[in-house]
C-alpha cells in the first residue's frame, strides 16, 4: 500500500507470490454482523476538555456478502460494507478518474506480470512510474496481484489486501473517494496473472480525531482465527519465524489520517481473563505506524470464543491536543473456521500466497 500524506505512515513496498488453486488459503474478510459494543472507556484529555476517546460505533444491521464473480464490482461492495460496519456513515464514492487510474495500472500489472505500485516506462501498458505520477491527486492506493488461481473468488483479493494490517488501516481511513478496478489475463509472456488495485483520495476533515476506529469491530462475530502472514512491510520483520505461517488474526485500532497514537499498549484476554500473547506495533516501534496500532496474535486463536481488546495510550491531534486513553476495551467473537473464504484442504498450510502491497 502506497500513501501520500506523510503524516500517516503506512509504506507498502512491492511483493507479491502466487499459489495453486488447491491449496491456497486466500482468507475473508470477518464477519459484517454487528451487534452492541461492549466497551469501557476512562480516556481524558491532558487540557481538562470535555472530550473522551472513544470508538466509533459499529452499524446496528447486519452485511452478508457473497462473491459475484466480478472482483470490482465485489471490491466495491465490500469496500463500503465494512466500513458502514465499523461505523462510517457515508460510503465512498466511486471516482471516475481514480478508477481510470487504477484501471491502468491493474492492466500494467498483468501485461507484465508485475507487483507492486511502481511501472516502468517502455513496458506494456506504462501510464506513469508512481502512483502520483499516475494521479497528482491520490491520497493512498492498494494492490494485490499474482497467479489467478490464488484468489479462490471474486471477494478473496479485496479481502486478502484488507486482512493485512497495515493495508486494513489504510482501507478504515477518513477518505472520502475511491477508484477499485480488477483486470484478469495473460503477461504478454503468456503468464496467468491477475491485479486489484483501489486508489483513495480526498479526506473527511469533519471527522473526530478521539473517535477510534477498531477492527475486529465491538461486538463483531465470526471473526476469522487466523491470517497468513504475509504482507509487504512485514510487520513480523524482527521475528521471522512467523512469516508465511499461520498467526491469530490481526486487531487494529486507528484515528484519523493527521492524528497519532503514542505510548499504545494493546492487550487481549479470552473469555477467562488469559492473556493472548501477541506482537505489539505502534508509532513507539514501528516507523511505519503514526496514527495507529495493530496487535497480533503469534497463534491461531480458539473456535466460537469471546475475546476482549483493551487499549491504553495517548492520542494526539492535529492541533497538537493530547488526551489520555486509560482504558478502553472492546470484545468480539471468533466463528469456527481458521480461514473464511477459503479453498485449502484441512490441514493443509497453503505453499505460497499472494502478498498485499
Amino acid at each position: 500500500m502506497k500513501l501520500k500524506n506523510s503524516l500517516s505512515r503506512y509504506r507498502f513496498c512491492a511483493l507479491a507470490i502466487t499459489c495453486s488453486a488447491l491449496v491456497a488459503a486466500c482468507g475473508g474478510g470477518g464477519s459484517n454482523n454487528s451487534n452492541s459494543s461492549n466497551q469501557t472507556n476512562n480516556g481524558g484529555t491532558s487540557n481538562n476538555s470535555s472530550t473522551s476517546v472513544m470508538l466509533m460505533q459499529p452499524a446496528a444491521t447486519a452485511v452478508s456478502l457473497t462473491a459475484t464473480g466480478d472482483p470490482t464490482a465485489d471490491g466495491i461492495t465490500f469496500m463500503n460494507s465494512v466500513r458502514a460496519a465499523v461505523g462510517y456513515t457515508t460510503p465512498l464514492a466511486v471516482d471516475p478518474t481514480l478508477t481510470t487510474v487504477s484501471k491502468n495500472h491493474t492492466v500494467y500489472l498483468v501485461d507484465n506480470a508485475a507487483t507492486g505500485h511502481n511501472e516502468t516506462a517502455g513496458l506494456p501498458g506504462f501510464t506513469g512510474s508512481s502512483p502520483m505520477a499516475r494521479d497528482p491527486n491520490f491520497a493512498a492506493e492498494v494492490v494485490v496481484a499474482g497467479d489467478p488461481a490464488a484468489f479462490q473468488n471474486s471477494l478473496s483479493p479485496v479481502e486478502d489486501i484488507f486482512n493485512a494490517p497495515y493495508h486494513r488501516m489504510g482501507m478504515l481511513s477518513n477518505y472520502t473517494a475511491m477508484g477499485v478496478a480488477s483486470t484478469i489475463g495473460t503477461s504478454t509472456t503468456g503468464v496467468p496473472w491477475e491485479a486489484l488495485n483501489i486508489d483513495f483520495a480526498g479526506l473527511n476533515t469533519t471527522a473526530s480525531p478521539a473517535q477510534l476506529v477498531a477492527y475486529p469491530f465491538p461486538g463483531e462475530t465470526g471473526v476469522q482465527r487466523s491470517w497468513w502472514e504475509a504482507e509487504s512491510p512485514d510487520p513480523f520483520a524482527t521475528q521471522p519465524q512467523y512469516q508465511n505461517t499461520y498467526v491469530g488474526y490481526p486487531v487494529t485500532i486507528q484515528s484519523v489520517v493527521g492524528a497519532k497514537l503514542s505510548s499504545v499498549s494493546i492487550t487481549i484476554t479470552d473469555s477467562n481473563g488469559n492473556n493472548v500473547p501477541c506482537l505489539l506495533n505502534a508509532s513507539d516501534n514501528d516507523t511505519e505506524l503514526n496514527n495507529g496500532a495493530m496487535c497480533i496474535p503469534f497463534a491461531p486463536l480458539q473456535a466460537n470464543s469471546a475475546y476482549t481488546a483493551h487499549l491504553t495510550g495517548v492520542l494526539t491531534d492535529m492541533s497538537g491536543k493530547t488526551y489520555s486513553i486509560s482504558n478502553l476495551s472492546w470484545t468480539f467473537t471468533t466463528g469456527a473456521a481458521l480461514i473464511n473464504n477459503a479453498a485449502a484442504l484441512p490441514g493443509v498450510v497453503p505453499l505460497q500466497h499472494p502478498r498485499p502491497d
